[in-house]
This record gives structure tokens, sequence and C-alpha cells, in this order.
């Protein structure tokens, strides 16, 4: 499974939503891939508005504010 995160710098929601994703994959084993929209304007353009934008397996699965448990969901929904 393959699991992207995009985020920001400075952001205090991103920070919370990459140690949630990241706590999940020291659990399950995940490929992780994070990626900073600042690096690139299409990024910027399409997620500015929504990071952190989580991404499963190339399908869009979460964004802004998620909890662990929604995260767990998602993933296990993923998995199937």
């Amino acid at each position: 499974m393959r699991v992207e995160i995009y985020t920001k710098p400075d952001c205090p929601l991103c920070d919370e939503g990459k140690e949630r994703v990241e706590s999940a994959q020291d659990e399950l084993g995940f490929e992780l891939v994070c990626h900073n929209i600042l690096t690139d304007e299409g990024w910027h353009a399409q997620f500015r508005y929504f990071v952190p934008v989580v991404f499963i397996d190339g399908v869009r699965a979460l964004q802004l504010r998620f909890t662990s448990e929604e995260l767990a969901a998602a993933l296990k929904a993923a998995s199937r």
C-alpha cells in the first residue's frame, strides 16, 4: 500500500496529520511519500486550502483535520 501526504511548512494541521500517518506507518508498514506543496505550483494550486491531504493508493482519502480512527478506517478500506 502506498500513502502520500501533501503538506506545507509551518502548518499545525499538517504536522498533526503527518504524525498520525507516520504513527500508522510504524504499525502497518506501508510505503509513505511526503510532499511539500510549496515545491510544485500545481500541488499548491490544488491543495493549498485543504492540507494536509492524504492519498491511499492514488485515491484521495482524507484532508484537513482527521483522527487516527478515520485514518485507520481509510487504510482498512483501501486494503480490501
